[in-house]
């Protein structure tokens, strides 16, 4: 009778061990192998701008994917070094580092906090975005598509200079002004780690 009883209760174990395992064991370790478009867009008095990052990019994930679908996102990272970004006109390029304090806060950073929904196509979450040192909590709507051992997300997040108490920056004496809003646009492939 003792026995079967702890038969049984090794077996229990067993299942339930073997069930708190399973999405330990499902996580994945990702990297970004791919930026396909990394930029900050805007607008000033004269006309309207890009900056786009040349290189400088890298990230990290843990995520499960089984089946080619992604059933969820345990952590995510993605960080950028500010001087990545070129407009192609220097005279921008040292305004705009100068605004976003890019010796001091070499790095503009996102890390994921909360999955809220994932459907086969789309994933809304929540982060906090890092730039010169302030930290902002945003909700992102970002497209994900899986192909093999990669996952691409893509989106834009609008942000305002305001929002990480930053001063836009001006040029020529103040004559041009560069205006608060900014959109974020990105397309990131994250590989499987081998």
């Amino acid at each position: 009778m003792i026995m079967k009883k702890l038969s049984a209760l090794s077996l229990i174990l067993a299942l339930l061990w073997g069930i708190n395992l399973s999405p330990v064991l499902a996580q994945q370790s990702y990297t970004v192998s791919k930026v396909e478009e990394m930029k900050v867009s805007g607008t000033s008095t004269l006309h309207d701008w890009d900056m786009v990052a040349e290189g400088g990019v890298s990230g990290q994930a843990m995520m499960n994917i089984a089946d080619g679908k992604l059933s969820g996102i345990q952590s995510l990272t993605l960080t950028m070094d500010a001087k990545a970004l070129k407009s192609g006109k220097s005279s921008m390029d040292k305004n705009a580092y100068e605004a976003i304090m890019a010796d001091k806060f070499p790095k503009i950073t996102f890390q994921l906090s909360q999955v809220e929904q994932i459907t086969p196509t789309a994933i809304k979450a929540k982060g906090k975005l890092i730039i010169a040192g302030n930290s902002r909590d945003v909700n992102l709507e970002v497209n994900y598509s899986i192909k093999g051992n990669q996952v691409s997300f893509s989106g834009k997040q609008d942000i305002t200079f305001n929002q990480f108490a930053l001063e836009p920056p001006t040029a020529v004496f103040g004559t041009i002004k560069t205006g608060n809003e900014l959109t974020l646009s990105f397309n990131t492939t994250y590989s499987l780690k081998n």
